[in-house]
Formats: structure tokens, C-alpha cells, sequence
């Protein structure tokens, strides 16, 4: 986590930092969640892992957290080693897209397409499975 954390939880004025900053903000607003952008990795996941969700709706907020460090890192690595890069958006729709597959996978909401998922979150959340 401290490697992870040198690289994009820095709090300048640089463009990485304002542009990852952005990404968090696109997954927090997608869930409707006011929030201050917390001052290090830590406090974030204190903030994250302290909410007051419960059982489907835990595990999606929960899950948001890792798909958004996993993808972050990845799209590191690709811009490192391949001068990739995306848009705050692309990056913020692939989170979702990515927490849309692995809850549909662990559970049994094949009745909800991906693009369902990401588009009526709020719906999702709300089942009882």
C-alpha cells in the first residue's frame, strides 16, 4: 500500500494528482456520497471502510475501493511503459464496468445487464439477495 501511495496520493498542483483526484470524485459521486477528498491512502480507506452500508450495498461501496486502486495502478503501469492515457470519464466508466462484472459474477443478478448496473446503482443497491 505505502508504494501505492507515493505515486498518486500526492496533493500538489500537478496533473496526476488533480486528475486522480478526479477519478475518486466520479466513483464517490456515481453513489451520491458527499465527501472531502481525505489527506493520505490511509485516511481514505478509514473514511471508505467506516461507512454505515449493509450486505449488498457494503459489498458494492467495498468493492468500488479495490477496483478503483486495481485500475488506477494498471493504467499507471500502461501509461509508464506504454505512454497510454485515458480520460477521467473512460477511467471512472471502467471502475464501474469492472464493480458491475464482479458483483454480477459472485451473485445472481443476471436479471441486470452491466450498463443496468452502472446506470441504476441506486436500484441495485436497494436488492435483497
Amino acid at each position: 500500500m505505502a508504494l501505492l501511495a507515493k505515486w498518486w496520493w500526492r496533493f500538489g498542483k500537478d496533473k496526476e494528482s488533480l486528475w486522480v483526484r478526479a477519478v475518486w470524485s466520479c466513483i464517490v459521486d456515481w453513489w451520491h456520497v458527499k465527501w472531502v477528498c481525505p489527506s493520505s491512502v490511509e485516511a481514505l480507506i478509514a473514511w471508505w471502510f467506516g461507512n454505515r452500508f449493509r450486505n449488498l450495498e457494503k459489498e458494492i461501496w467495498e468493492s468500488c475501493l479495490f477496483a478503483t486502486l486495481w485500475s488506477l495502478w494498471l493504467l499507471r503501469n500502461d501509461c509508464v511503459f506504454n505512454n497510454a492515457s485515458m480520460l477521467v470519464w473512460d477511467v471512472a466508466d471502467l471502475i464501474k464496468t469492472r464493480v458491475a462484472m464482479w458483483m454480477r459474477s459472485k451473485h445472481d443478478i443476471k436479471l441486470y445487464s452491466v450498463d443496468d448496473f452502472k446506470g441504476y446503482l441506486d436500484g441495485i443497491r436497494s436488492l435483497k439477495l
